[in-house]
């Protein structure tokens, strides 16, 4: 009797395989890597001449903390929390100034080794024990070559490549997905010991640049967790609750995550949120007051329910790219049962029921599911933060939702065609690559961003008011002052920035009235605002209101001691009264706290002149010359020390570079020839003397001046 064969049951990781791809070779990874940085440069070329935006504004341009890369502890003490990145646009600044280019050239760097170590870290997790036996297996290095090429080429991340400052998001997803690709690479070199801990040394110490990078690197102990529950540990998930070790390793966290944060509070006060005192933890859940950008009392309740519709759009702009916007106008949910709350809550309810359902099934799925919602905890829970939602915010957990579609697609889809599951890729990743270059294209300047922010949230404030900037910088200033009204009609009572921008355009107009009117207006909505204070005073001093004037730029430097210039021009106040010694102290101070402030050194030097300090002069008139070899009054100023101290030769010398940045200046013109006619240089006396009558015919000095030159060269001459 025949024996019947056993019965083999299915395996399901090998049930529907199509062939699995060849074996690790290096050169197919550096082929993939280097299309994932060419494909990156290309959609990207067109980013590196676009504009400083919006917070570039504090945290670059206008930011002395990151005017000297020695000088480590004042970048430490503007922004603990943000350390690292604040170092590289230190490192930046002293190598570029405020050019563009040297600023976007790192952070596309960046983008490119982020998109690398996504490609890494999809790989490493086909390579744990759960994930060899997940049925994608067999297809691992084309879906880490796609979830990269997605991460890589998406327009939504242009907001944390092209806007210069979100260096924040992209470093801190940085060192995040690099701590996390070296703690898996870790585990999984159990055999051998010494770069076992050598994996795990680096993966702390990317771990510390990321907690030092932004605030939304305190998860990554957590996403550490979820890689052990998803792909490391075998077994049921219930036993993992049985693990001492791996719940110390979450109540450790736990406890560090929240001593860290607690110290950096107490040293700076700094976090994600904007409400409370430094020192108090609970701070950071404390109610925002209303603002500028956001006219709304912004709470831990209402943001988490407003968060819940803003995670959907997350999600929409994710799946479908369009309709991108740097400020998008999102009200605070006030009620659980509002329509679009409630609907927004039940989608992400079931889209976590589903990472749970197909967990068996598909871990991909459900790691990445985790992952979007894990990565987003910070900036999209209960702590408060005064703008609602930022493109910027998805950089991190978008590798996620990537993940989550590729698996998806692939899973649906490859078993029955491979063909269309290439072509759907491809189709996506190339209409993404033409919509990050399209959007690019907005990010060009402060009009090109702004006017389309307009379009997109017409009823919203801060919008009208950046572009108002835009058109004052441009010289356009009818539109810039219909643009702050416009401001100022969208949220009237709490715009500050507002009243002091429409202020300053109507000081510049010889609006006087009208200036101290809204200067006043923006002190009473923020009683600090030291600029609005020095504003008022400037106004004041123009109409020689000394006493206000004085009173105004001295309460400028109590609320800001650190604005040099509040000093300046308080100093400048000095001057005009004559008073001297006062105005060199406060010049004094303001190259102290600014020690390239041009403007101070040269007018200490005038008052150094005026009360006989010659070299002093003379030495603040060269360092503003020093700084910038430009800086016609400093030329001037010298070129006129010179001339009194009997130095005609050094004198004519100064007086001829201004001429050369300035040919039409009488004043030098006639003071050059004052100082030819000390070196007796007759026919060069003439021709200045000749060229300020051209200028100014009415010059009696300059006509007697050249007589008396002429004499001189006729006696000369016998």
């Amino acid at each position: 009797m025949q024996k019947k064969k056993a019965a083999h049951k299915p395996n399901p990781s090998k049930t529907h395989a199509a062939p699995a791809e060849a074996g690790g070779s290096s050169i197919f990874s550096a082929l993939q890597l280097l299309l994932i940085a060419f494909l990156g440069i290309l959609i990207y070329s067109n980013s590196f001449d676009c504009s400083f935006h919006l917070d570039d504004r504090n945290s670059i341009i206008e930011n002395s903390a990151i005017r000297d890369l020695s000088d480590v502890g004042a970048i430490w003490k503007y922004f603990p929390t943000r350390f690292i990145p604040y170092l590289t646009l230190a490192f930046n600044y002293q190598l570029n100034g405020l050019d563009v280019q040297g600023y976007h050239a790192v952070n596309l760097a960046i983008h490119i080794i982020n998109a690398f170590l996504v490609w890494w870290l999809t790989a490493l997790l086909f390579r744990t024990p759960n994930g060899k036996q997940s049925p994608l297996a067999n297809r691992q290095r084309t879906i880490a070559f796609i979830v990269a090429l997605l991460f890589v080429s998406h327009p939504l991340a242009t907001q944390s490549v092209t806007y210069i400052v979100q260096r924040l998001a992209s470093l801190a997803t940085l060192f995040y997905l690099l701590s996390l690709c070296l703690y898996v690479k870790a585990r999984l070199s159990e055999t051998n010991a010494r770069q076992k801990y050598g994996l795990f040394a680096g993966a702390f110490l990317a771990a510390l640049l990321g907690l030092l990078s932004k605030e939304n690197a305190y998860t990554l102990p957590f996403a550490i967790v979820l890689a052990e529950l998803f792909f490391l540990r075998t077994g049921k998930p219930t036993a993992y609750l049985k693990d001492v070790r791996l719940l110390l390793l979450v109540a450790g966290i736990a406890v560090a995550v929240f001593a860290l944060y607690r110290g950096f509070l107490s040293t700076s006060g700094s976090g994600i949120g904007s409400g409370g005192n430094a020192g108090n933890t609970l701070s950071v859940f404390s109610p925002i007051p209303p603002s500028g950008g956001t006219p709304y009392t912004v709470t831990p309740t209402n943001y988490l329910m407003t968060q819940f519709r803003v995670i959907v759009n997350y999600l929409q702009l994710l799946a479908f790219p369009t309709g991108l916007n740097l400020d998008h106008d999102i009200r605070p949910s006030e009620q659980l049962f509002d329509a679009g709350t409630l609907l927004s809550l039940v989608f992400l309810l079931a889209l976590l029921a589903l990472a749970i359902y197909v967990f068996p099934k598909n871990r991909f799925i459900s790691f990445g599911i985790f992952w979007f919602f894990l990565t987003l905890a910070v900036e999209s829970s209960i702590i408060p933060i005064s703008d609602l939602m930022f493109e910027h915010r998805t950089y991190l957990p978008s590798f996620g939702f990537f993940l989550l579609i590729t698996a998806g697609i692939f899973q649906a889809l490859y078993t029955k065609s491979g063909a269309l599951t290439y072509a759907l890729f491809t189709f996506i990743i190339g209409l993404n690559s033409l919509l990050t270059f399209q959007r690019n294209k907005v990010w060009k300047d402060e009009l090109s961003l702004w006017n389309d922010v307009v379009s997109k949230s017409p009823e919203k404030a801060r919008p009208y008011l950046n572009r108002g900037v835009a058109y004052w910088t441009a010289g356009q200033t009818a539109k810039a002052v219909s643009d702050y009204r416009k401001a100022i009609s969208l949220n009237p009572e709490h715009y500050a920035s507002a009243y002091f921008n429409l202020a300053v355009a109507e000081a510049a107009m010889g609006q006087a009235d009208q200036a101290i009117e809204h200067y006043t207006k923006a002190i009473a909505i923020s009683p600090d605002y030291a600029i609005a204070y020095d504003g008022r005073g400037v106004v004041y001093g123009n109409r020689k209101e000394w006493d206000k004037a004085l009173q105004d730029f001295s309460e400028a430097i109590r609320v800001s001691p650190g604005f040099a210039k509040a000093y300046y021009n308080r100093g400048s106040l000095y001057s005009a009264r004559s008073q001297w010694k006062e105005a060199i102290s406060d010049y004094t101070k303001a190259v102290e706290l600014d020690p390239k402030y041009t403007d101070a050194y040269c007018n200490r030097g005038v008052a150094y002149a005026n009360i006989g300090e010659w070299d002093l002069s003379i030495s603040d008139c060269t360092a503003s010359i020093r700084i910038d070899p430009r800086y016609v009054k400093a030329y001037f100023n010298r070129g006129t020390t010179f001339l009194n101290r009997g130095n005609p030769g050094a004198a004519a010398a100064d007086f001829s570079s201004v001429l050369q940045y300035t040919p039409g200046n009488v004043l030098a013109t006639y003071n050059r020839g004052l100082a030819y006619l000390q070196l007796k240089q007759w026919d060069n006396a003439i021709k200045d003397f000749t060229r300020t009558l051209q200028l100014d015919p009415g010059n009696q000095n300059a006509y007697t001046n050249r007589e008396f030159a002429k004499s001189q060269l006729a006696v000369g001459a016998k």
